[in-house]
């Protein structure tokens, strides 16, 4: 009867400890991207994300002007040149000129708002 005990606690022990284990040996490991798309995205949506961040910490009066001002203008310029390396990859991979011409617009807009503001703010 001790032998079974042993067994069955030796077979839960085993089974635990390769639940523990098995996830550090994984080489698949684990893909989060769902399509092409969501990836192209996904970088502009946490420079926005970031910059919100940002005014909402100048708003609190965590940052004096001058550092959000900086920042922000490097956030801005971040998002604009990474819009302007889609439309280069677009460019090098024809899918018509109508997803050219939205992407130009996109860029356009962006380019426009940090004007904008330089304007407002200078």
């Amino acid at each position: 009867m001790d032998y079974i005990f042993l067994l069955l606690g030796s077979v839960i022990i085993i089974t635990c400890f390769y639940f523990i284990v098995s996830p550090f040996f994984n080489r698949g490991g684990e893909s989060y991207s769902n399509s092409g798309e969501t990836e192209a995205e996904m970088p502009l949506e946490m420079i926005y994300a970031a910059v919100n961040e940002l005014e909402m910490d100048f708003l609190m009066k965590k940052l004096i002007q001058d550092d959000f001002e900086r920042m922000k203008k490097q956030y801005h310029t971040l998002a604009a040149s990474y819009l302007k390396s889609e439309t280069k990859q677009n460019r090098s991979q024809p899918k018509g000129n109508r997803d050219l011409d939205i992407v130009d617009r996109e860029i356009l807009k962006e380019l426009n708002k940090i004007r904008k503001t330089k304007k407002d703010k200078g």
